[in-house]
């Protein structure tokens, strides 16, 4: 009986034991979020930002994804942050002002 209770033991233990943990997400770049873009220009976009290892100048985006967990409207700037993006491609004003989409984000500790 003991035996049964031993292997028992060890079977739970490894399979405890050899759970993957959840793979990481890898971002793009560190950017720092700078604030509202007070511009007032016909292409401007609302907050701009700075992106760190990139030969982006003067980036600037709408709005962070869902579930991101930041609220730019009560944050307190600039905020460092980790994020995957992509150019936009839909019009003109996009490529003319660096209008960038933001796909994930997460702030730095």
């Amino acid at each position: 009986m003991f035996r049964y209770l031993i292997v028992f033991s060890l079977f739970l233990f490894s399979s405890i034991a050899c759970r993957k943990a959840a793979p990481r997400l890898a971002f793009m770049n560190t950017a720092t979020i700078i604030g509202q873009n007070l511009s007032m220009t016909a292409c401007g976009a609302a907050y701009r930002m700075i992106i760190h290892g990139s030969s982006e100048v003067g980036a600037q985006f709408n709005s962070l994804p869902s579930g991101s967990g930041i609220d730019l409207t009560t944050a307190t700037f600039p905020l460092e942050v980790k994020i995957n993006w992509h150019h936009n491609t839909g019009s003109s004003c996009d490529t003319l002002v660096n209008i960038i989409t933001i796909d994930n984000v997460a702030l730095i500790p």
